[in-house]
Formats: structure tokens, C-alpha cells, sequence
């Protein structure tokens, strides 16, 4: 084992040691104090803030030798769970932040920093930050320890396999060690994933092919790089921070330059507003986290930091909110709150209000949040007819299919008011939002949680990347192939209704040697058009020659998953319920496979019900006919 000192550079508490190995914390103390044969563990080399240190190698060394643990470790591995020694007397803080200047510094330069000497790595700095407004100080701040730490910068990026990992890394540690109000605000990672999918999301649906993400409260920028990494549009998107040259402000926007995403600043007005500035983005989407309030006057600050958002968006803006459920759902603490709260939903643009599950909080579990969605009012409802969407998930568990629900939910309270009945909630339900206004009343009534007894939805795009329906495109055929009678066609006039069903048709015998790949549809296929109009219909028989732009739905039973939660006819109704044109977005309502045998009985007993009306109303347009053709017939003379 190799002899340490009292000036080992990277060092590791127990803590340390277990995340290295991969075990528990007890299981470290456990190995201290019972040694292997022939291998003892290694002793400590200095003692910090009341915490034994140990040296990194001799800790890499100790686990090769024992094969204790549940990992493998390499020496390269030990920078990723190490921390410094105290360096020349340089501040803990001071020697982080230099650090993560320095990856910077790497990613950019895409080169070993070690083999720089101090001089050329401030120049470096000067280069990158010239306005220094986020690592040109921090590299400065290094002094004549600056390629020692930039050879450490190296190993850290080398044994995490890039410099953005190690920036991550670093920033994990940090806050897991404690960084004040920081460290308060740490979210567990399916409620970030969560905020930042719903902003990604609301951008999307704006059609927004360059969006904007705006984080315009204090932070290290978890929700932004959230919004940024699951925005899967056109064009890569910017970020917008408010100016602030404090630590965490400046740590903000190293970790968004290792990330490289194109970031610009909010410009500040003399009253104190905040200017989105002017570029090439479609619109804007805030994402914030406002902190959980330590007094009873807290949550009136909360919402009144959410109201002086609100008040300078641009119409089209759309925002997620992240906070305590305290002040964003639960009955107000206050008169304040109260009236900070009406603000908000006096403006009209609150669309929707839900109350989280307990656990979110990395450092206040018991803790329960909120999410509201404020997106562009709807000047042209009636303030009376105005609705806002509320839901419970208190006890629900925020899981991918959780999430991918709500989100679904989530954009469908923002759609055109006319069409915002037509979607199957989940976990939310709409209410007026002039019931939420008076009375200091909560937004969401956590006595009654919503219950689905149904399934949801799912988009058809995800539908078709499941594989739980095909996607068959149509046939196209030379109209001079087209006749009155043989194989039945369908195509977007017939399903439009321009033309009668049956009204054309191609020849059963010549067709398949013509079009030796044309496609048939099956028994229970789903033929759709998306022009002129979204129209669908089942087809029962099966046989038909679709025609192009037209396409066949073909529901695709698993041998492993069993049925999917796909009808038919209930795919028709959504696809003839929407206005958009793009069938990726379109919702389409799932049915329990429990459920599906009683539908198709109740279905099929409709569809008789309609044919025997059908026959009914011919039977009355034809005795009408003989009792028209009788009136007006010439009377003989005499009869």
C-alpha cells in the first residue's frame, strides 16, 4: 500500500469512501474497524470540521487489493469522488469555484490545462469572460495555485468522462455537503425531470421552433438545464438569466457555458422590471422555484414573487412554477397570501394548479409542492365562463406514466376554449376559476383527491413509437384506375364526405398485378385523412384500398403485453373531435383491456340500434314517396 502524508492532495471522507465502493455508509465504518488480513484501512491523514480524511489513492489502493465493495475501482476513477486538501490556504469556496472555471476553461480550449502555466491560464480566462461576468475572477482568485488545480480539473474531467459531468459532479457534492438556501431547494430528481419536461412541452406545443427558457429568480439552474436538455424542437434553444454577479449567479452561468447553450441576460429597468431582450426566439417560457417559506408571512412573498412575473410576460408567454403547496394550492395562511393569490388568478392566465406528492424535497421530505402552469389568458371567454384546471397527486407516484398523464393533461387546459372539453383528464378536472377567487378558499380540496377510473391518454406519435398501433400509409393510384364497382376505395373524400362511401372502386383482378405493393386494410383498421379536416372511420370488413393522403391505424396486440389499451372506434371519435392538423400530437383516450369487451357489446348494440333506424328511415322516405306519388296521381272520372 502506498506510504501517505499529511499533504495528500485528494482526500475522501467515509462517506466518500462508500460512494466510491458503492455501499452504504456503515459498511465503510464496518471495514475501519475490522481489517482485512493483510490489509489494513488506511489510516487517516487529516481531520476537517470534526470528520477524519483519508488519502484517495490509498482508499483506490485498499478496495483493488481487498475486492471489497461492489464496483470496480481504478485510480483514474478516485478524482470523480475525492475532494482537495486545502490548497496553499486557499478558501474551500474560493478553491470550488476555481474549479469549475477551470472546466470551463477545458471544454472550451479542448485541451489539457496542465501544461499551461498561471499567466497563460488567466489570459485564457480574460479571453473566455472578457465582461468577466462568470470565471475570469475565479481563475484570478487561484493566484499561484492555479496549475495545480488546473491538473486536478484534468484528472476530475478524465475520470468522469467529460468536463460537463465533472461540473456536475462537483456541484452534487457541494450541495449534498450544504450550500445554505441552496441546498434547501435541491430537488429530487423526477420532480426536476417533471418541471423541466412540462416547460420543454409548452414550448412544443406553442409550435416554437427557437424558445427562450427564462429563469428569473435566483438558483444554480437545475430547472433550465432541465427545459434545455428535453427540448427536442428545430433549433437548439437559449436560456435568460437575471443579472446577478453574486456566487451562485455567477456558478450559474459557468454551468450553463459548460453546457454550452447560448445564453443572454435580462435587461433591468429603473423600476425594477425585468426586459426579455430582443432575438431571434419564437417566445418564452419562465421556469421558476420559489423557496418553501420558514414564517406565516412567507407564502404571501412567494405569490407576490410569482405575481411580479406575471405582470411583465409578453401575452404569448408561458410559465411553470415549482413552490410550496402552502401558497400555491392549500388555503391561503393569510389576508396577504389571499390577495397575492387573487392577483394571479384575476389575471386569467393560471391554467392549471397541482397539489404534489410528499418526498420532492431532498432536505425537507415531509414537505408537500405545487406546480401552476400560467400560460396566455382567453380575452374573448366571458370572465364568468373562465376555468382553471386543479388536481391532487398527493398520493400518487410521480413515475414516468405519472408524469407523461399529467403532462398530457397539462397542455390540454391550454388549448383553444372550445376544444378543452373534449379531452380525458387524468388526474385533474376543471373548475370556474371565479369559484377559487373568494372566501380564502384552497385551489385544490385534498379531502377529495381526483380519482381516473379510466387510462388517459397517450399522443398517437407515442401510440406508434410503443408499437402498439401501425402507421400504414396509403396507395396511391392512377385516378384513370378508378371505377364504379369491384374492391372498395377509400380516400379523404369519402371520409370528408365530399363522396358516398362505395361511390368508387378499382378492379379486384387487374389491381394487384398493377400494384403489386399496395396494401390492404384488415378487420378493425382505422382509416384517417388529416386534410382538408381531421376524419376517420373503422373498417369492419376489412379489403379496402386505401387511397393516399389517406392512412390505415392497425392496433398491434403484443404476445408479451397482451392487448393494448386501443378501441377502434374510440380512436375514430378522437381523431373526428380534433381541429389539428398534425396526427403526432393528437390525444387519443385508452381503455383498459377490463374494459374493452363490455364497450364493444354496448357499441355493437348501438350500431344495430342505428341500423334499424337507418332501415326505419328509408321505410318513412319511401312510404312518403307512394303517399306524394298517390296525391298528386290523375283521378279518373268516376272513382
Amino acid at each position: 500500500m502506498a506510504t501517505h502524508t499529511p499533504q495528500s492532495t485528494l482526500q475522501m471522507s467515509l462517506a466518500d469512501v462508500a460512494r466510491l465502493a458503492g455501499v452504504a455508509r456503515p459498511v465503510a465504518s464496518v471495514w475501519r474497524s475490522r481489517h482485512a488480513p493483510g490489509h489494513p484501512f488506511p489510516r487517516p491523514v487529516a481531520r476537517v470540521a470534526g470528520h477524519d480524511r483519508f488519502d484517495a489513492f490509498e482508499v483506490a489502493d485498499y478496495l483493488a487489493a481487498t475486492g471489497r465493495g461492489n464496483t470496480t475501482v481504478e485510480r483514474a476513477d478516485v478524482a470523480a469522488h475525492a475532494r482537495l486538501a486545502q490548497v496553499g490556504g486557499l478558501d474551500e469556496d474560493v478553491v470550488l469555484s476555481g474549479l469549475t472555471a477551470l472546466l470551463v476553461l477545458g471544454a472550451e480550449l479542448g485541451e489539457p490545462l496542465a501544461a499551461l502555466d498561471d499567466s497563460h491560464l488567466l489570459a485564457l480566462a480574460g479571453e473566455a469572460d472578457p465582461q468577466d461576468e462568470m470565471l475570469r475572477r475565479e481563475v484570478a482568485a487561484l493566484g499561484s495555485h492555479a496549475v495545480e488545480l488546473a491538473a486536478h480539473a484534468d484528472a476530475l474531467a478524465d475520470a468522469s468522462y467529460s468536463a460537463r459531468a465533472a461540473f456536475e459532479l462537483l456541484l452534487e457534492q457541494q450541495l449534498a455537503r450544504g450550500m445554505g438556501d441552496l441546498s434547501a431547494l435541491a430537488l429530487r430528481s423526477e420532480a426536476s425531470a417533471l418541471v423541466g419536461r412540462l416547460a420543454a412541452e409548452l414550448a412544443a406545443d406553442a409550435g416554437w421552433e427557437a424558445p427562450l427558457f427564462v429563469g428569473p429568480v435566483p438558483g444554480v439552474g437545475d430547472l433550465l438545464l432541465q427545459a434545455a436538455e428535453q427540448y427536442a424542437g428545430g433549433l437548439a434553444p437559449s436560456v435568460a438569466v437575471a443579472p446577478d454577479d453574486s456566487p451562485v449567479g455567477r456558478l450559474r452561468r459557468r454551468r450553463m457555458r459548460v453546457h454550452d447553450l447560448h445564453q443572454v441576460t435580462l435587461q433591468r429597468t429603473e423600476s425594477g422590471d425585468f426586459v426579455v431582450p430582443s432575438g431571434t426566439f419564437d417566445g418564452s417560457v419562465h421556469v421558476m422555484q420559489v423557496p418553501v417559506a420558514q414564517e406565516a408571512a412567507g407564502d404571501a412573498r412567494v405569490l407576490e414573487t410569482v405575481a411580479d412575473v406575471v405582470v411583465q410576460l409578453a401575452q404569448d408567454s408561458r410559465v411553470v412554477v415549482v413552490g410550496p403547496a402552502s401558497a400555491l394550492t392549500d388555503r391561503p395562511t393569510s389576508a396577504d397570501a389571499d390577495r397575492a393569490r387573487d392577483a394571479v388568478l384575476r389575471s386569467g392566465r393560471l391554467r392549471a394548479a397541482i397539489r404534489l406528492p410528499a418526498g420532492l424535497l431532498v432536505h425537507a421530505p415531509r414537505q408537500h409542492l405545487a406546480l401552476w402552469v400560467l400560460g396566455p389568458a382567453h380575452p374573448e371567454v366571458p370572465v364568468a365562463d373562465r376555468w382553471t384546471v386543479v388536481g391532487d397527486l398527493t398520493d400518487a407516484a410521480l413515475d414516468a406514466i405519472t408524469t407523461d398523464d399529467l403532462v398530457t393533461d397539462v397542455l390540454a387546459s391550454l388549448v383553444d376554449p372550445r376544444l378543452v372539453g373534449h379531452h380525458a383528464y387524468r388526474f385533474v378536472h376543471r373548475v370556474v376559476t371565479s369559484t377559487l377567487i373568494p372566501g380564502r378558499v384552497p385551489l385544490v380540496d385534498t379531502r377529495s383527491p381526483v380519482v381516473s377510473h379510466g387510462r388517459g391518454t397517450r399522443t398517437l406519435d407515442d401510440l406508434i413509437s410503443r408499437r402498439e398501433c401501425r402507421l400504414i400509409p396509403g396507395n396511391r393510384v392512377d385516378p384513370a384506375h378508378l371505377q364504379p364497382n369491384g374492391r372498395a376505395v377509400i380516400g379523404p373524400e369519402e371520409l370528408t364526405g365530399s363522396l358516398p362511401p362505395g361511390s368508387r372502386a378499382v378492379d379486384p383482378l387487374t389491381f394487384p398485378a398493377a400494384y403489386p405493393t399496395s396494401r390492404d386494410t384488415e378487420p378493425g383498421d382505422v382509416i384517417f385523412c388529416t386534410s382538408p379536416r381531421p376524419a376517420a372511420m373503422v373498417d369492419r370488413d376489412g379489403g379496402t384500398v386505401v387511397l393516399a393522403p389517406a392512412r390505415t391505424l392497425r392496433v398491434t396486440p403484443d404476445s408479451d403485453k397482451g392487448v393494448p389499451d386501443l378501441v377502434p372506434d374510440v380512436i375514430v371519435a378522437d381523431i373526428n373531435g380534433t381541429r389539428g392538423r398534425d396526427w403526432r400530437r393528437w390525444q387519443i383516450r385508452l381503455v383498459s383491456p377490463k374494459r374493452q369487451d363490455s364497450l364493444h357489446v354496448e357499441l355493437a348494440g348501438i350500431d344495430a340500434e342505428r341500423r334499424e333506424l337507418h332501415d326505419r328511415l328509408a321505410q318513412l322516405d319511401h312510404q312518403a314517396i307512394r303517399a306524394m306519388d298517390h296525391a298528386t296521381a290523375p283521378r279518373q272520372e268516376g272513382r
